[in-house]
C-alpha cells in the first residue's frame, strides 16, 4: 500500500462519518489494519492541545500499539478564517511525515479535497502520539510493514 492508498481510505472513512453521523462532526481517528479498518470517534474530545495529546497517547497505547498498527488518520471538523467549515484529513504512516488534506463543507454536502501536503511539524502537535505509535511498530507483527496490504475490498464503512 502506498500513502495514496492511505489517503484514499482515511477520505473513505470521514465520507462515511460524515454520512452517518453528521454535523456538527466528532474528531476521529482511523485504523486501517489488515483485518478490517477501525474509525474510533472522540466524543468529548478535549479543547486543549496538551489534553488532546494525553487523549491520543492514550488511544494509540490502547488501541495502536498492541497491534501494531504502522498507519493512522484523523478526522476533524474546522473552520477557515472566514468561517466557511471544513472536513481536515491528517494521515501518517511510519517513516512518513503525517500529511494534511481538507474539502469545504457545504450544504449541499463535501467538496473537493484539495491537493494532499507534508504537516509542518509544528502543526496539530497534538497528533504526535499517534505518529510515534506508528513508528514504532513492530514489523513482525501481522499489522506491522510501513503500510499494510489490506485485501481486496476492504474498505472503511
Amino acid at each position: 500500500m502506498r500513502l495514496e492508498e492511505l489517503e484514499a481510505v482515511c477520505q473513505e472513512a470521514a465520507r462515511g462519518l460524515l454520512e452517518r453521523e453528521g454535523r456538527p462532526l466528532a474528531p476521529a481517528v482511523v485504523l486501517p489494519l489488515p483485518q478490517a479498518t477501525r474509525v474510533l470517534t472522540l466524543a468529548g474530545f478535549p479543547d486543549d492541545d496538551l489534553a488532546r495529546a494525553h487523549a491520543l497517547g492514550d488511544l494509540a497505547a490502547d488501541e495502536m500499539r498492541p497491534v501494531s498498527a504502522p498507519c493512522y488518520g484523523f478526522v476533524a471538523e474546522a473552520e477557515q478564517p472566514d468561517g466557511q467549515p471544513l472536513l481536515v484529513v491528517v494521515y501518517g504512516a511510519r517513516g512518513h511525515q503525517p500529511r494534511i488534506t481538507a474539502a469545504m463543507l457545504h450544504a449541499e454536502g463535501l467538496g473537493e479535497w484539495v491537493e494532499a501536503e507534508e504537516l509542518h511539524p509544528d502543526a496539530m502537535v497534538f497528533l504526535r502520539p499517534l505518529q510515534a505509535a506508528a513508528e514504532h511498530a513492530d514489523p513482525a507483527k501481522p499489522a506491522g510493514g510501513s503500510l499494510p496490504n489490506w485485501p481486496a475490498g476492504n474498505a472503511p464503512s
